[in-house]
């Protein structure tokens, strides 16, 4: 017999630790990797195999726990292991170092966390009519139906009392269960299913008796069926061998489902069934392909082929302005390492630039590209999967999840937009692709390349010290210039007395652009009509009652919560002072559509944010409309900032410019000078030079100043002196710690207790810095208060060391977060 450590597939961090479970002879072939069913906590769940051993050596383990009372693995949910060893050793490491469970981290490994469907049934116990409690009619009912259904779960037994007239019953059916629970008349049973479902198509396979003399000797009188036989021997003349023609096809060349049925039977071949793999990318018109490299991007091309020679990991930063030609870096290096037989992972930080990146592949690799996103179903991500396992696909394109496809011999890595936040995850577990990235590359040897025309502080400051390898392209292609960037100050154009939310400057470009026929681009990273709406007699703003931040105001009469998505009507009097006056501040992407169509009426605008994008190729199709001139102005939040290439686009025009700097985050001038250079290099990447205009409040401060020359290197030496001032990254790394409570003091408490612990280990380590404890940025959330404590540290490990020994990592009331995007 055999033994298996398994890990629960439940994102609980307290249940940090691996199980113990029996092997089953019948699933003897069991290793590490499989994912199964087992019992845990009174129900069937889904578990992950990560190692297996001989019962004697199990028992010589110490604090074994008596093999005799040790549960049986119920089933496997593969025919194969789902995870490679690679994989396990990964998400280990993970999970060690995100203070997370390992269930946790692999999970991540597969669409929709989950490889099984579990739903919860109940069943009736067999011959216990005469107990006590069925003397009630309502329970005898519920028994009743239970025996008659053998199973069935709530909602299908409510309706079938409904059905069967017993409707009160049916009204207390929650309350009738508990009580047959409870006197063990009925049990509860668990039915497991897998989540993925195989797609199949009919399809006609031809024989090898279709020959020209069969089909002259074919009864004249079928003329349908001779047709579609010539047909057939067409396909088989172009194809050199007998064809396999979908039924659907057959159908769309005008053949009936008769016809087709006739062919076959007449022995000329069989309709049989094929399993069909999903790729809604599969139809994405292939871009052109670039005929001769710049001199830059064959330095950059050659440097990442000889390193993928050599099988060695390394890390390498492409620095290239916008409009430089990263993109054909990327598909070079692909290309050597899929010409090595090695795979290839290609990730974007918006699903709005999955379409544009796949269609420069496609150019190149056609058949060989996958793409992983969570807009796909989770049929299309395992259909994916599966293409990539058979070797019918080598590359694979998407969002951060794509990272966790099982690729083997993963060679090459590409991250484009590296500095992007969306790499960061936002909910447990809170990883960084860039980590993931770096830890999968060192497993396999394999080359991490790092894109970006405004790369993050940390990877730059990585780079310029040689820990990662530096590939630069300082010019544009054909030797383009950037785009002239001038700034628009709000503050004189409210001395002026112009209120609009459009500056004179703008506005004079965007009649220029259009006179020209040319294409603009407007991005105000902020969505709605309006921003916030307040009561002008106390100044209260009306707040999400989950989190208590402000909820957005929309054209269509909703507020929403960006943060919790919870939607409430416009109220007509303040909920805190009950005044009627309430008015509404600010301005969204809906309130500059607006304004936009009062002062250009005969242009054509298209919007694109959060809310015009739900659907799985909304960001897609917005953009080919855009690009195929359908419409003049595209504007939007900041997914209209980066990646997109689009040669009619000569102006830009930023809103808002510099509205974060205030907020209490050291990376507020980082975000602002990336916001501005990304989204100004969408202009002038034709053979019209771009124009940009820079709508702010302070033009004087050294992230909008540098930002509108372009001069990434001045604005990296400016905002270093500051970072190394107060030890933060890059010579930092940070921790940030949410203490959560219902009671506040008590939320204060753990904070403080936690931040005396530290200064307690680390007493006189200039290195080890504690910040708080104060109010979290969401101080009260879903009824719990919050408190954030932030660790500066010069040695991550010991603090790692330190917070695992505090039980950091298994605390539900402990939010940890390892290098934080705010630390608030």
């Amino acid at each position: 017999m055999q033994i298996a450590d398994v890990y629960i597939n439940i994102p609980v961090k307290s249940i940090a630790s691996s199980f113990s479970y029996r092997i089953p002879a019948k699933l003897g072939r069991l290793g590490a990797g499989w994912r199964v069913l087992v019992p845990f906590g009174g129900r069937d769940i889904e578990g992950f195999v990560v190692k297996v051993c001989p019962v004697e050596r199990y028992r010589e383990m110490k604090d074994a726990y008596p093999v005799e009372k040790l549960k049986y693995i119920k089933a496997a949910v593969d025919e194969e292991p789902w995870f490679s060893p690679r994989m396990i050793e990964a998400a280990k490491w993970l999970a060690d170092f995100y203070l997370c469970s390992v269930g946790e981290m692999m999970r991540l490994f597969m669409p929709g966390k989950s490889g099984l469907k579990i739903q919860l049934k109940y069943e009736a116990v067999p011959d216990m009519g005469d107990n006590m409690l069925l003397m009630v009619d309502v329970y005898r009912q519920v028994y009743e139906a239970l025996l008659a259904a053998g199973s069935a779960k709530e909602k299908e037994l409510g309706q079938q009392l409904e059905a069967d007239d017993m409707p009160e019953a049916a009204a207390q059916l929650g309350k009738i269960l508990e009580g047959l629970l409870k006197y063990k008349l009925v049990r509860r049973v668990y039915a497991a299913s897998q989540r993925a479902k195989e797609s199949y198509e009919s399809y006609l396979a031809v024989g090898d008796g279709l020959t020209a003399e069969a089909i002259e000797q074919f009864d004249k009188r079928k003329k349908a069926q001779k047709r579609l036989l010539l047909w057939l021997a067409d396909r088989q003349a172009a194809a050199g061998e007998p064809p396999a023609i979908s039924i659907k096809e057959l159908l769309s060349e005008g053949f009936s489902r008769e016809v087709i049925k006739g062919v076959a039977e007449s022995g000329f071949g069989a309709i049989r069934q094929r399993r069909v793999l999903r790729d809604s990318y599969r139809d994405f018109a292939a871009g052109g392909m670039v005929q001769e490299l710049t001199a830059d991007q064959q330095k950059a091309v050659s440097a990442l082929g000889t390193q993928l020679k050599i099988r060695e990991y390394r890390t390498f930063l492409l620095y290239g302005v916008t409009g430089s030609g990263k993109t054909q870096v990327y598909i070079e290096a692909a290309r050597q390492a899929r010409n090595m037989g090695r795979s290839v992972a290609v990730l974007v930080p918006e699903i709005a630039l999955t379409g544009q990146v796949v269609q420069s592949f496609k150019g190149y690799f056609a058949g060989d590209i996958v793409v992983m996103h969570s807009r796909l179903s989770i049929n299309e991500r395992n259909d994916a999967i599966m293409r990539v396992r058979t070797g019918q696909a080598g590359i694979v394109i998407g969002a951060r999840s794509a990272l966790f496809t099982p690729l083997e011999d993963m060679g090459l890595i590409i991250m484009d937009e590296e500095q992007d936040n969306s790499y960061k995850q936002d909910e447990s577990p809170r990883y960084h692709a860039r980590v993931v990235a770096q830890k999968l590359a060192e497993l396999h040897g394999a080359v991490l390349l790092l894109g970006s025309a405004t790369p993050s502080l940390e990877t730059y400051y990585h780079a310029v010290r040689g820990d990662y390898g530096l590939l630069s392209m300082p010019k544009r292609i054909g030797s383009r210039c950037l785009p002239k960037v001038v700034s628009a100050d709000m503050r004189q154009e409210l001395r002026m007395g112009r209120r609009s939310v459009i500056s004179l400057p703008l506005q004079n470009l965007i009649a220029d652009t259009l006179a020209r026929h040319e294409q603009i681009i407007l991005m105000l990273n902020r969505r709605g009509f309006a921003t916030f709406v307040m009561c002008r007699s106390c100044g209260e703003p009306v707040k999400c009652p989950q989190c208590t931040m402000p909820l957005v105001y929309h054209r269509d009469g909703r507020l929403l919560c960006h943060h919790c998505d919870i939607q409430m009507p416009v109220p007509d009097v303040c909920p805190k002072c009950g005044s009627p006056y309430i008015k509404y501040f600010g301005s969204g992407t809906e309130k500059l559509e607006q304004e936009l169509a009062e002062l250009v009426p005969e242009a054509r605008i298209i919007r694109m944010d959060r809310d015009t994008t739900a659907g799985k190729f909304a960001h897609t199709e917005i953009l080919d409309k855009f690009r195929k001139r359908e419409f003049d102005i595209l504007l939007g939040t900041q997914m209209v900032a980066k990646g997109h290439d689009i040669p009619n686009v000569t102006a830009v025009g930023i809103l808002s410019a510099d509205s974060t700097l205030n907020m209490p985050d050291f990376r507020a001038a980082e975000r602002v000078f990336m916001l501005i250079t990304q989204t100004a290099g969408r202009a002038g990447r034709g053979e019209v030079p771009g124009r940009v205009v820079v709508q702010c409040y302070s033009p004087e401060h050294f992230a909008v100043r540098t930002g509108i020359d372009q001069d990434y290197e001045a604005f990296f030496q400016e905002e270093m002196k500051l970072r190394k001032t107060l030890f933060n990254p890059p010579f930092s790394r940070l921790i940030k710690l949410v203490f959560q409570h219902e009671n506040e003091s008590e939320a204060r408490r753990m904070a403080t207790a936690m931040r005396d612990a530290f200064v307690q280990e680390f007493r006189g380590n200039p290195l080890q810095q504690a910040v708080g404890p104060a109010p979290a940025m969401m101080s009260w959330l879903r009824g719990v208060y919050r408190y954030a404590l932030l660790l500066k540290t010069g040695d991550i490990e010991s603090v790692l060391c330190f917070l695992r020994r505090q039980g950091a990592g298994q605390d539900m009331r402990v939010m940890v977060d390892i290098d934080p995007l705010a630390t608030s």
